[in-house]
Parts: C-alpha cells; sequence; structure tokens
C-alpha cells in the first residue's frame, strides 16, 4: 500500500477531517519541509500493523528460541547436583514427594 506524502501546510489548510479522510484509505505522512515528523493510519490499517508486527515478534522469538535451544547443551540432574553442590538423590526425593502430594 502506497503512502500519501503530506506537508504540514496543506494538511493545517485540509484540517484533520480532511487529514483523516485521506488517512481512511491509505497511511499520510505529514512533512516539515521534506522531512517526515508524523503518520496518520486508519484504524483498520493501525491494527493490521500491530497484528503484522506482533507475528513478526513471535517469529523472531520462536527462531530465537530454536537456536537456544540447539546450541544449548543438556545436562543431566546428576551434572546440575554436582556443579550446585546439592545431592541428586535427596533432589530426586524431593521432586516425587511433591508430585504425590499433587495428585
Amino acid at each position: 500500500m502506497s503512502t500519501i506524502r503530506m506537508p504540514i501546510s496543506t494538511a493545517s489548510r485540509k484540517g484533520v477531517s480532511g487529514v483523516v479522510g485521506a488517512a481512511e484509505d491509505q497511511p499520510v505522512l505529514l512533512t516539515s519541509h521534506g522531512r517526515a515528523v508524523a503518520r496518520v493510519e486508519g484504524s483498520r490499517q493501525a491494527e493490521e500493523s500491530a497484528r503484522m508486527l506482533r507475528e513478526a515478534s513471535l517469529a523472531v522469538l520462536d527462531a530465537a528460541g530454536d537456536l537456544a535451544h540447539s546450541r544449548a547443551r543438556q545436562f543431566s540432574l546428576d551434572e546440575v547436583c554436582a556443579r550446585l553442590g546439592l545431592d541428586p538423590d535427596r533432589v530426586r526425593a524431593l521432586a516425587d514427594e511433591r508430585m504425590r502430594s499433587s495428585r
């Protein structure tokens, strides 16, 4: 979808209703001396932009998670306990006790 570039002086002459009316069909980029200063979008466009951004964010997070998972070394309970100075048999007993009490 193309964007309408509109100088602020033109937007001022058109008024808020004129700018909003133009933004219902396609985004309006307000400019000052040729430099973009604001963007006006219709609600449908804004919702679609937000949806696409959420989907892209989730895709990036999924990809990062997959990458981290594939690069991460998996540790056994015994290795973790050894590094933390814990007794693996005691950890297993606590886990079993919690599983039984949650039923």
